[in-house]
């Protein structure tokens, strides 16, 4: 955007009381001031491109070395909830197999103890037959008995 001569004549007299030439040597220099001052423009312009684009890499690298470490964090917490899942059931099966073990044990325990008792039950049902039959015989002598002697 260029300054206009104008414009500035007429700024400089209304300030300064002062008229100057169209072709004053103040404007030859404002006209090449603002030819400087617009290349730099123009130059800083193209840093401030440069580094933006700088600043969007580095903050797109920034975001890839997050995401990389976001998913480091993820896969390693995942494997020690894992691993201490495992640890877990693997302790829990144990004590499981023990105390199941020990059940058996005393299943086994009572299984022979019912065996046992069943040998003492089947010999006491022999004894209780055996018994009724020789009171049996002896109430059929008893009543022989009776019998002749009433004869």
């Amino acid at each position: 955007m260029m300054i206009d001569p104008d414009e500035i004549r007429k700024e400089v007299a209304i300030r300064h009381s002062l008229l100057l030439g169209a072709d004053d040597p103040i404007l030859v220099t404002i006209t090449l001031n603002e030819l400087v001052l617009d290349r730099y423009i123009e130059l800083a312009n193209g840093q401030r491109l440069e580094q933006q684009q700088a600043i969007t890499a580095a903050i797109h690298a920034q975001v890839e070395q997050a995401k990389d470490t976001a998913g480091k964090i993820i896969t390693d917490s995942a494997n020690f909830v894992s691993d201490q899942v495992r640890e877990a059931i693997s302790a829990a099966a144990r004590d499981a197999s023990l105390s199941l073990r020990d059940q058996l044990a005393v299943a086994r325990t009572t299984g022979e103890t019912i065996k046992s008792d069943l040998g003492q039950i089947q010999t006491a049902r022999t004894i209780a037959i055996v018994s009724a039959v020789i009171a049996i015989i002896c109430a059929v002598v008893a009543i022989a008995a009776v019998l002749m002697a009433a004869k």
